[in-house]
């Protein structure tokens, strides 16, 4: 299985690789982008804040990381008119002549444009298109895209469901939860996270549910922090890396392009020594032991409050204990009791 890495800088291979990342993922705005569509996103990310700075560091990346793959992300959900063909021809340079290994898409015009030009095999299917079962991987597979990106939110047994022959997956693996399903989201990230004030003010809800909510959220945010080591907390599927390894998942995700080298660091290390005592045997329960004694965060990991993918410690049911009730798939506890 396959570690793939953020990364926005030169700087940040060669730690990076050291860390045990295989593969990596950047995000890049086409000449002239800004001029054209103002504040349109080319990709999920504010390219200021995420985005590598233009074609010329890209080539950096590239040459440094040898023969590492490198995919460059073109995955809004949609976008304004013109850019597709912009993008297509953009993304038709960036895999010809800058040695791209694939590029990342979610919106279907885009896609099909890049299919019909002869691209399909490079086509990594973002998880912004909620490709979330059988017959979707397949449609996808027909058209000839070569990996799904599965979405964040689904359980084990879907994710055992979506997976056929002749197709790469990828699945979440660690870090940057979202409060709803992102690529059914009509929301924009331009405009402030501000899907974490769902529910703020509602009235007549049942006592504590807001306050357990609250507490979802705050996790799905990386609980606005990291650990006194120096890892980082917030959503994470570390102990689920054996079932997905069964289930046939190749690549595993780590989030954040926006995300300080020393915070993409810290997150492949943890994904690479959690992968590797899945491949060598390894149990949930021993990742999750080695995730508590590396990282720390023990009780987020007990009580399951951070797991993308809280089934692997219960057939597809959150454990739960007094005061704690599942939400949107997690079982949360007030929030005043994790202050």
């Amino acid at each position: 299985m396959k570690i793939l890495s953020p990364l926005r800088s030169v700087n940040e291979v060669g730690p990076l690789q050291a860390a045990g990342a295989d593969e990596f993922y950047c995000g890049l705005a086409p000449p002239g982008w800004q001029k054209k569509f103002g504040p349109a996103w080319p990709n999920r990310r504010h390219p200021d804040s995420a985005g590598v700075l233009n074609e010329h560091a890209l080539g950096e990346i590239i040459a440094a990381a040898g023969s590492m793959p490198v995919h460059v992300a073109l995955n809004s959900p949609h976008y304004p008119p013109g850019a597709v063909e912009m993008l297509a021809e953009f993304g038709q340079r960036l895999l010809q002549d800058m040695g791209v290994t694939a590029l990342i898409v979610a919106d279907m015009d885009l896609l099909l444009a890049l299919v019909e030009a002869g691209h399909a095999a490079q086509l990594h299917l973002s998880s912004l298109a909620t490709s979330s079962n059988a017959a979707s991987s397949r449609f996808f597979r027909d058209l000839g895209v070569s990996r799904i990106i599965l979405p964040r939110h689904l359980t084990l047994a879907e994710i055992d469901q979506c997976v056929i022959d002749e197709m790469e997956f990828e699945a979440f693996l660690i870090n940057d939860g979202c409060v709803f399903e992102e690529g059914l989201c009509a929301t924009t990230h331009d405009a402030g996270t501000f899907c974490l004030a769902d529910g703020d003010g509602l009235k007549d809800m049942p006592s504590g549910v807001l306050d357990r909510y609250a507490f979802w959220k705050w996790t799905q945010n990386n609980c606005g922090c990291s650990t006194s080591r120096g890892f980082p907390l917030g959503p994470c599927g570390l102990c689920a890396i054996p079932r997905l390894q069964a289930a046939g998942v190749g690549s595993l995700k780590v989030v954040g392009r926006e995300a300080s080298l020393e915070r993409k660091y810290a997150s492949v290390k943890l994904a690479a020594m959690a992968r590797d005592i899945a491949q060598s045997g390894g149990s949930a329960q021993s990742i999750r032991d080695a995730t508590i004694a590396l990282r720390g965060g023990a009780s987020l990991c007990h009580e399951t409050h951070a797991c993308y993918y809280p089934d692997v410690w219960n057939g597809g049911e959150s454990r739960g204990g007094p005061g704690e009730k599942p939400i949107r798939g997690l079982k949360l506890r007030v929030a005043s009791e994790h202050a």
